[in-house]
């Protein structure tokens, strides 16, 4: 799923408090629900990860429900999780993964093709904010499950993470092993969660 795009750095960003973030969000999502998949979806993630459209759902327990439903067979509640989690935040890649997964299994191929349209229109919006190969090129994401989203879609595995903070940004430097067995580094511009931190304190909901 390794796309070629051209990329363009991106400025540090002034978040949104989390009312102002949530209406863009529900405004954008109601796009998409209705059909429209010509959105912005970097606005979207933004929107969504600042906004806190989870609440209190946690996507991290819906992944493991998901999974653990895939490997038992019961592609139908794969799909159910996967869609229950997608109510919350339909910019919600792994979501997607699991939805595009086992509507193939279930022969669903209409609605396979839309979520894998979907997938490649979150994943494009990532990687076409740099190349991933330094700092000053780093791939802009707004959580750390978008980090594993697109390790996942490069089909490549981390072997090593390190935070790094240069310039004034903040950085996730994962050093990767693809199918080969070859090692590279990959970087990540992560200001909106730590920005998210600072600003939830302890409270901070991982994304």
């Amino acid at each position: 799923m390794l796309f070629l795009v051209a990329w363009t750095a991106s400025p540090a960003l002034t978040l949104d408090d989390e009312k102002a973030a949530h209406a863009k969000y529900d405004k954008l999502a109601a796009t998409v629900y209705v059909g429209d998949l010509n959105v912005d979806w970097k606005a979207i993630r933004l929107a969504a990860r600042v906004g806190e459209v989870y609440g209190d759902y946690d996507p991290y327990d819906a992944s493991k429900r998901t999974q653990s439903a895939f490997d038992k067979g019961d592609y139908e509640e794969t799909l159910r999780i996967a869609r229950e989690t997608l109510r919350h935040n339909v910019a919600d890649g792994e979501a997607h993964i699991a939805a595009w997964s086992s509507l193939k299994q279930l022969g669903r191929q209409a609605e396979a093709e839309k979520e894998w349209s979907i997938l490649q229109a979150l994943l494009q919006s990532i990687l076409k904010s740099g190349d991933g190969k330094s700092a000053e090129t780093a791939w802009f994401v707004v959580g750390l499950r978008e980090e594993f989203f697109t390790l996942g879609a490069l089909q490549v595995q981390s072997k090593e993470q390190h935070s790094v903070k240069q310039d004034g940004h903040y950085y996730s430097r994962i050093v990767v092993t693809d199918s080969s067995g070859k090692d590279a580094v990959l970087w990540f511009n992560i200001d909106t969660d730590i920005q998210m931190a600072d600003r939830a304190g302890e409270g901070h909901h991982i994304y």
